[in-house]
């Protein structure tokens, strides 16, 4: 696995720990919209580099 890719893998499980249920503290709604854009952008990301290969 690519160095860049586990880096983006990492991102979405900081991402996703942040929206779970064992988070440490509640984010305002406006901060859980943009790591939600956040990490769909990382996805997109993977995705379009996945099928360029």
């Amino acid at each position: 696995m690519s160095k860049e890719l586990q880096e983006k893998l990492n991102e979405l499980e900081k991402g996703l720990k942040l929206l779970s249920r064992d988070r440490k503290v509640v984010l305002p709604h406006h901060k859980t919209f943009d790591l939600i854009d956040e990490m769909l952008t990382t996805v997109k990301e993977l995705k379009t580099k996945e099928s360029g290969q």
